[in-house]
């Protein structure tokens, strides 16, 4: 039976262990570095590129829609929409980064032997998973928030506007991270060690990005093995397609981590 008081303390000491160790420095330096260089040297040079009509013909050619193209960098904040894009671009490997060793190291080792006894498997999943959620959450609010107060310092909107475009922006790569968690966690409950958790996420992955794209002219739905076939979808931001991939990711995620579970559940500990 599912103890909450005990989730929540496990959760809490493995998101605290998780700040404590190199594991999430592996995720938390290479990502706030990666967004210095786009905020601190990029991104105003690329909002005035891609609002010229050059960059706008550019972008519309990239993205096959000229009125997606107007709408994300002429009717919106820009720089959030810039962060957008690129967020959902390097989030598979960041993530990648950031949950590759939920289980895989204390498994091996066999440490789970002792938390066993004074809690159950499913409690121990949930909160590993919920513990890189949070993680990974509060650095995508931080670069949400960077990228708004961008916006704001270049004036590409009202404030009113800007706060309402990049709360829905964080809302989207929350909900965009959560399967390649949930991918993640399937991942590490297959491998013994870290290295070849992250390995064999990344050979995985690119197989199953391959093969979409392999069947993508035979089989057009193919393109949603992966969460990353609904972008689209995603940086295309209306309502109606606001709650479509909140939904969507939101069955990606069920899927994964169900996968996950009923592996960590027959493990032999």
């Amino acid at each position: 039976m599912l103890n909450l008081h005990r989730l929540k303390e496990l959760t809490l000491f493995d998101f605290c262990y998780a700040l404590a160790n190199l594991k999430s420095l592996a995720f938390i330096i290479p990502y706030f570095f990666f967004w210095y260089l786009i905020f601190d040297n990029v991104s105003q040079l690329a909002v005035e590129w891609l609002q010229s009509a050059h960059g706008l013909f550019i972008a519309s050619s990239v993205l096959e829609n000229q009125d997606l193209v107007t709408r994300m960098f002429v009717d919106r904040p820009a720089t959030l929409s810039l962060y957008l894009i690129i967020s959902t671009t390097i989030t598979p490997l960041f993530i990648l980064l950031a949950a590759n060793n939920q289980y895989s190291t204390d498994a091996a080792r066999g440490a789970f032997r002792f938390i066993l006894t004074r809690a159950t498997r499913t409690e121990l999943y949930l909160s590993r998973f919920i513990a890189v959620i949070f993680l990974v959450l509060i650095c995508t609010f931080i670069t949400s928030l960077w990228a708004s107060i961008q916006a704001f310092l270049n004036k590409e909107a009202e404030l009113q506007a800007i706060i309402f475009f990049g709360s829905q922006t964080f809302v989207l790569l929350s909900f965009y991270s959560l399967p390649f968690i949930a991918f993640m966690s399937t991942v590490s409950t297959l491998t013994r060690s870290a290295f070849g958790c992250l390995f064999f996420g990344m050979m995985l992955y690119v197989l199953i990005v391959t093969i979409s794209f392999l069947l993508k002219d035979d089989i057009s739905y193919s393109v949603y093995l992966i969460p990353s076939g609904i972008k689209p979808t995603l940086i295309d931001i209306n309502m109606e397609n606001f709650l479509i991939s909140i939904a969507v990711l939101s069955c990606y995620t069920l899927v994964y981590f169900t996968c996950g579970w009923l592996i960590f559940k027959r493990r032999d500990m």
